[in-house]
C-alpha cells in the first residue's frame, strides 16, 4: 500500500444520479435546519412576526440586519473550506490534509492581512475595489502557499504526504512570524482592525460582500466538482490513476487551483477559520463512502450548515461567559483534539 494512504477507506457505493439527488436533497435540509434554528437562537429573543411584518422595529433590525447577513455568510465560508479539505485530501491521499493544518490558510493570512492593513491606511478597506481585490489577494497567498507545499513534498520526483505535511506546519510557523511583523509595521488602527479578523470571525457583512464572496466560492466548487472523477482516481495513486487515462499532473493543478480559490475567498471575509476541512469530510466520509461524486457536494452543504451552527454556538456562550468567542476559537477547540486522536489512530494502524 502507498505512503499516505487511508487504510480504512469505507467500502465504495456507486454514485447514481438518484443517490445524488438524495444526498444533495438531504444536505439542503440540513443546512436550511441550521439556518432557520441560528436565525431563531440569540443572546435577543426575537418575534419572527414582528420582524417579518415590521420593517422599522428592533426585531427586524435584529434579523435582518444583523443576524441574516451573518449566517449566509457563515454558510458560504462553510461551503467553501469543508469541500477545499476534501480536495487536499485526495490529493495527498491522506485525511489529515486541511486547508489549515497545510499552511494553505496561512499563506492566504499574510496576503490578506497585508491589504487589510494597505486598505485601512489609505482608505479603501471598504471600497469595491477592496471588496472585489481582497479574495485575489488571499487567493494569490493560498496559491503560493500550496506551491511551495507541493515543492517541499516532492521528494524525487513524487509527492510524499508526510512531507507536504510537514512543510505545512513550517509554512503555519512562518506565516505567524509574517503576520506579527505587518501587524508591527502598521498604524493602530489597521493592526486592531487586521487583529479581530486574525481570530477567524463571522460578523454582520454588506450584502454586497456577500455577493463578491458567493461568486469566488462558486468558481470554485464548479472549478472542484469538474474534477471529482479524476479525485476518485488520484486516491488510488499517480499510477493507478494515470493507467485509467487521467492527466494526472494537470488534475492535479486543477485541483490545487480550485482548492486556493476557495480557501482564499474564505479567508478573505472570514479570517482563518480552522479544522472545518477536517471534521466535516471525515464526519461524511464515514457516512457516505469516498466517491467525489458524492463526497464534495454534501461537503459543501454540511460544511455550511456546520459552520453556522458553530457560529451559534459561539454567540450563545455570551450568555454564559459574558463575552463572545469568535468562531475560530471554536472550531479549534473541537477540531484540535479531534485532530489528534486521528493523528495517533492513524500511527497505531501504520505501525
Amino acid at each position: 500500500m502507498a505512503e499516505g494512504e487511508d487504510r480504512s477507506r469505507p467500502r465504495a457505493r456507486r454514485a447514481t444520479p438518484r443517490r445524488v439527488l438524495t444526498i444533495v436533497a438531504g444536505g439542503t435540509l440540513t443546512l436550511a435546519g441550521a439556518v432557520a434554528a441560528s436565525l431563531v437562537l440569540g443572546v435577543e429573543r426575537i418575534q419572527l412576526g414582528r420582524a417579518l411584518t415590521e420593517p422599522d422595529s428592533v426585531d427586524a433590525a435584529i434579523l435582518i440586519g444583523t443576524r441574516l447577513t451573518r449566517v449566509l455568510l457563515g454558510a458560504v465560508v462553510g461551503a467553501a473550506l469543508a469541500p477545499a479539505g476534501v480536495a487536499f485530501q485526495a490529493l495527498l491521499r491522506n485525511p489529515l490534509a486541511d486547508p489549515y493544518i497545510l499552511g494553505v490558510s496561512a499563506g492566504a493570512t499574510v496576503t490578506a492581512t497585508l491589504a487589510i492593513v494597505l486598505g485601512a491606511g489609505l482608505g479603501l478597506g471598504e471600497s469595491l475595489l477592496g471588496t472585489w481585490s481582497l479574495p485575489l489577494w488571499a487567493f494569490a497567498g493560498a496559491l503560493g502557499a500550496v506551491a511551495l507545499v507541493y515543492l517541499i513534498g516532492r521528494v524525487r520526483g513524487r509527492l510524499v504526504p508526510n512531507v507536504a505535511l510537514l512543510a505545512g506546519v513550517v509554512l503555519n510557523a512562518l506565516a505567524a512570524a509574517l503576520v506579527v511583523t505587518i501587524r508591527l509595521l502598521a498604524s493602530p488602527q489597521a493592526a486592531h482592525q487586521a487583529l479581530y479578523w486574525l481570530t477567524g470571525t463571522l460578523a454582520p457583512t454588506a450584502g454586497g460582500r456577500l455577493v463578491v464572496l458567493a461568486v469566488y466560492v462558486t468558481l470554485g466548487l464548479v472549478l472542484l466538482f469538474r474534477e471529482a472523477v479524476a479525485m476518485n482516481a488520484l486516491t488510488l495513486g499517480a499510477e493507478s490513476a494515470h493507467a485509467v487515462g487521467i492527466d494526472t499532473e494537470g488534475a492535479r493543478r486543477r485541483v490545487f487551483l480550485a482548492a486556493s480559490l476557495l480557501t482564499g475567498g474564505a479567508v478573505a471575509f472570514a479570517g482563518p477559520i480552522g479544522f472545518v476541512g477536517i471534521l466535516v469530510p471525515h464526519a461524511l466520509r464515514g457516512l457516505l463512502g469516498p466517491d467525489h461524486r458524492v463526497l464534495l457536494p454534501a461537503s459543501a452543504l454540511v460544511g455550511g450548515a456546520f459552520l453556522v451552527l458553530a457560529d451559534t454556538g459561539a454567540r450563545l456562550f455570551f450568555l454564559v461567559l459574558g463575552t463572545e468567542p469568535t468562531v475560530g476559537v471554536l472550531t479549534a477547540l473541537l477540531g484540535a483534539p479531534f485532530f489528534l486522536v486521528l493523528l495517533r489512530r492513524r500511527g497505531a494502524e501504520r505501525f
